[in-house]
C-alpha cells in the first residue's frame, strides 16, 4: 500500500520510513492495543508469548465476552509468512483446546514477567467471563489471526480454505498492519481479510442459538429473584422512555443489552444479567464504564451523572480508583424504583453529550 503524508508546511510526500524493526515491534503494538484486531471488543486484555505447550503464541487476547483470539505475527521478510505461520497458529490453538482453566490462568499470569489474573484485569466479579472462557477452551472456540506487514495472495488463499473446512466456532483472518514513520509521526493502517468469511459461516448455526427476550428475563426473575421483577419492569420502561433500544443476549442465562444512538454512533452502555451461582442468585444491572476508558469526557460525564443519583448503589468511587476498568454488577433489588427510573436518563445524557 502506497502512503502519502503532508502537514501545513509541506507538500504530499512519502514517509521517511516504512515497516517494522522486527516482529516483536508488531507484537507489542497489538499487545498494547488489542482492539485493533477485528472482532475484539473495546475492553480487552492481552499477553505476549503465551506458552501454549507447542511454543509461545505471539499474542493471546481475552475480552469481556470471554472471547479468545490467538495472534501470530509474521513480517514479509520472514519466509514463514506463507505457509509455516498457518501451521504454527493451528498448533497453538490445538494445545489450548481443552486446556484446564487453572493452567490457562497460571500460564497467563507468568507471561510478560508476571501479572495479575486476566479475570481480575477485566473485573470479572460474577464469574461470567471465566465461565465463557472455560466453554471456549473446551470447545476450541477461538479466533485465529495472522498479523502481517504485507498481505499476499498465498495467505489469502489459505485463509479462504481454512474458513471453508473448519467448524463455525473457529474463524481465521489475516490483517495487514501497514506501518510508516515520518519524523516524530507514526502511522498504522490495519487492513483485514477474511472477516466476511468468518461472519458468513458463523451465521449458519446462529439461528439455532437461543436469543433471550424481555419476557424470558422477567420469567427468570419471577422464579429465581421475585423481588427484582417489579424493579426490572420499572427499569425497562425507563430505558425505553430515555431512548434506549433493548435486545436479548445469548448468554447461558437470560440477558438483555441496551443501546442508544449518540453523535458518535450506537453505544451499548447498559446491560442486565440473570446471575446464578452457589453463593448468589440475582438479576443484575451493569453500567459499562470500561467501554469509555479512552474517552475522558464521556467517562467523566457518565460517572458524574450516575453518582448524582441519591443513594445509588453503584460504587462510582471504586470505578474511578480502578481508572474505569471496573464494571460493577449490582443486584436490581439493591436499587430503589426511583433510582432505576433516573439511571437511564443520566446515562443517556452522558453518552449523547
Amino acid at each position: 500500500m502506497g502512503i502519502l503524508i503532508r502537514d501545513a508546511e509541506s507538500d504530499w510526500h512519502e514517509p521517511a520510513g516504512t515497516g517494522y524493526e522486527n516482529e516483536k515491534a508488531l507484537q507489542q503494538i497489538l499487545h498494547d492495543h488489542p482492539n485493533l484486531v477485528p472482532g475484539v471488543s473495546e475492553q480487552a486484555v492481552a499477553c505476549r508469548e503465551f506458552q501454549s505447550g507447542a511454543g509461545p503464541a505471539d499474542v493471546v487476547i481475552l475480552d469481556t465476552q470471554g472471547k479468545l483470539t490467538l495472534v501470530e505475527c509474521k513480517l514479509a521478510a520472514n519466509p514463514q509468512v506463507r505457509r509455516e505461520v498457518i501451521g504454527q497458529v493451528l498448533d497453538y490453538a490445538s494445545k489450548m483446546w481443552r486446556m484446564d482453566m487453572e493452567e490457562f490462568e497460571r500460564v497467563w499470569r507468568h507471561t510478560d514477567g508476571g501479572r495479575i489474573s486476566p479475570f481480575e484485569e477485566l473485573d470479572d466479579q460474577d464469574g461470567r467471563i471465566r465461565t465463557a472462557v472455560k466453554e471456549n477452551l473446551t470447545s476450541g472456540r477461538f479466533n485465529l489471526v495472522l498479523a502481517v506487514d504485507d498481505l499476499n495472495d498465498d495467505v489469502k488463499r489459505i485463509v479462504e480454505f481454512l474458513n471453508a473446512v473448519t467448524v463455525p466456532a473457529t474463524g481465521v483472518i489475516v490483517v495487514e498492519f501497514t506501518h510508516a514513520q515520518d519524523g516524530d509521526v507514526e502511522i498504522l493502517i490495519p487492513t483485514a481479510y477474511g472477516t466476511d468469511l468468518v461472519e458468513a459461516k458463523a451465521a449458519a448455526p446462529a439461528a439455532s442459538v437461543r436469543t433471550w427476550g424481555e419476557a424470558d428475563f422477567l420469567a427468570w426473575c419471577d422464579v429465581n429473584d421475585p423481588p427484582a421483577t417489579p424493579l426490572i419492569l420499572e427499569f425497562l420502561g425507563s430505558l425505553r422512555s430515555a431512548g434506549f433500544h433493548i435486545v436479548g443476549g445469548r448468554e447461558q442465562t437470560p440477558s438483555l443489552n441496551c443501546s442508544i444512538t449518540s453523535p458518535r454512533g450506537v453505544r451499548w452502555p447498559v446491560a442486565l444479567y440473570a446471575f446464578a451461582s452457589s453463593k448468589e442468585v440475582s438479576a443484575k444491572v451493569e453500567v459499562r464504564f470500561p467501554d469509555y476508558r479512552r474517552q475522558p469526557e464521556i467517562r467523566e460525564a457518565l460517572a458524574q451523572g450516575v453518582e448524582a443519583i441519591p443513594g445509588i448503589p453503584i460504587p462510582v468511587g471504586l470505578v474511578r480508583q480502578s481508572d474505569f476498568r471496573k464494571r460493577p454488577n449490582i443486584p436490581a433489588r439493591d436499587f430503589t424504583a426511583e433510582q432505576l427510573r433516573t439511571l437511564p436518563t443520566a446515562v443517556a445524557a452522558a453518552i449523547r453529550g
